[in-house]
C-alpha cells in the first residue's frame, strides 16, 4: 500500500527560515565582538611583552631608556647612528631585544650593507632575498590584529605602537643646537612608574590612522623637558606619500600630532613602566578632546593638542607621561571651576 508523506508546507518553510534568519542576527554581532575582543588581547599581550623588553633594555643600560630615533652618535655630530644590523637612524624597536632576530630583515640590503660597507634606511629599495622591505617589521610583537590595513600593519614608523618619547627619550636638538631636548633618561627620573606610559596604540596623525605613530605624544607638549613639537612636521605643500609631514588639507592644530588611538572599544591599550598593561579611554590618559574645544568641523571625541597650558579651555594633562604621578604645570594653569 502507498504510504502518505508529509512534506513541509511553504508556511512551515518560511517559518523555519525566519528562525535561523533571527538566530544568524543574534549570533553574528556576539560572534564580531567576540573575535574584536580577542584581537584586543592579543594586542594587549604584544604590548606586555614589549614592556618586559624595555625592562631587559634598562637592566643592561644603566637602568636609562632608549631614545625614540637615534639619528646621530653625538647631538652634536652630523654622523649617522648605524647599529649592528647596519640600520641607520634606528627607532625605538630596533634596540628591543626579540626571540626573533632582527626587528627588519637586513638581508635584501646586503647588496648595500655588505658590498659597498654602507647603511640602510627608510629610502633603500630592497634586492634580492628576504622578506619585506626597509620598514617592513618581521617580528609579531610589534604588531597589532585590529590594525589590518597593510599600509601600516607591520610598518616600523606607521605602525600600532608608540613610544612616550618627549619623557623618556626624545633625542632632538630642537630647543639647543648640539644637545638632546631630553636623552638618556635614566630610571631614577621616573618616581610612578605604575602610572607611566612606555607605548600604547597610537594614532599617528591624520583623520585616521596615519603617519609618525611610532611616536606617541602626551596631551600637553613637555615644554619642561625642552619638547618643542609634536611628533610629525607639517607643511603646506604638495609631498609625495612617503613623506612624514601631514597632508595639507588636514588641520595642523588637531591632526598634526600622535596621540592615544582607542582602537578597542573605544580604548586604546597601554603598557606602562613597571610593565602592566591595560586599556585606557582618551579621556583617562589626560587627553583633551573636541568636546570642551568646539571646534567647527571637527568629531567631538577627537583629541586635540595642547601647546599651551595658559589655554582657556585647558583641561589635558601629562601626569601619566611626565614620571611624576601628578602634572604641576597643568595644576598650576587650569581654569578655576565656574558656576555656582
Amino acid at each position: 500500500m502507498p504510504q502518505n508523506r508529509r512534506a513541509f508546507t511553504l508556511l512551515e518553510l518560511l517559518t523555519v527560515i525566519a528562525i535561523l534568519g533571527l538566530l544568524m542576527g543574534i549570533l553574528l554581532p556576539t560572534l564580531s565582538s567576540a573575535r574584536r575582543s580577542a584581537k584586543a588581547n592579543v594586542c594587549l599581550s604584544h604590548l606586555k611583552g614589549l614592556g618586559n623588553s624595555f625592562v631587559v633594555y634598562l637592566n643592561d643600560n644603566d637602568d636609562f631608556f632608549p631614545p625614540f630615533r637615534l639619528e646621530r652618535p653625538e647631538p652634536s655630530t652630523e654622523k649617522v647612528y648605524v647599529n649592528s644590523y647596519k640600520a641607520g637612524r634606528p627607532r625605538w624597536q630596533w634596540f628591543l631585544e626579540t626571540d626573533q632576530g632582527p626587528v627588519i630583515d637586513p638581508t635584501p640590503f646586503h647588496w648595500l650593507t655588505g658590498t659597498q660597507g654602507r647603511y640602510f634606511d627608510d629610502t633603500t629599495p630592497a634586492r634580492g632575498g628576504g622578506r619585506g622591505g626597509p620598514r617592513t617589521l618581521r617580528v609579531e610583537a610589534f604588531t597589532c590584529p585590529s590594525l589590518d590595513d597593510e599600509r601600516y600593519a607591520t610598518d616600523i614608523r606607521d605602525g600600532a605602537f608608540g613610544y612616550n618619547y618627549q619623557y623618556l627619550g626624545n633625542p632632538r636638538s630642537d630647543k639647543l643646537e648640539g644637545r638632546w631636548d631630553n636623552f638618556a633618561v635614566g630610571l631614577h627620573r621616573i618616581k610612578s612608574p605604575g602610572q607611566t606610559v612606555t607605548l600604547a596604540d597610537s594614532r599617528g596623525a591624520g583623520q585616521r590612522h596615519g603617519i609618525h605613530s611610532f611616536t606617541l605624544d602626551p596631551p600637553r607638549m613637555g615644554k619642561e623637558v625642552n619638547a618643542q613639537r609634536f611628533g610629525p612636521i607639517h607643511r603646506d605643500t604638495d609631498l609625495d606619500e612617503e613623506t612624514e609631514y601631514l597632508e595639507p588639507e588636514l588641520n595642523p592644530d588637531v591632526y598634526a600630532y600622535s596621540p592615544l588611538e582607542p582602537r578597542h572599544n573605544k580604548r586604546g591599550n597601554v603598557v606602562f613602566v613597571d610593565a602592566h598593561a591595560e586599556p585606557r579611554t582618551l579621556r583617562d590618559l589626560g587627553y583633551e578632546t573636541n568636546e570642551s574645544v568646539g571646534i567647527v568641523g571637527i568629531p567631538n571625541e577627537t583629541p586635540i593638542p595642547v601647546a599651551n597650558p595658559e589655554q582657556a579651555t585647558y583641561e589635558a594633562d601629562n601626569r601619566f607621561f611626565n614620571g611624576e604621578g601628578v602634572d604641576r604645570l597643568a595644576e598650576a594653569h587650569r581654569p578655576p571651576p565656574t558656576g555656582p
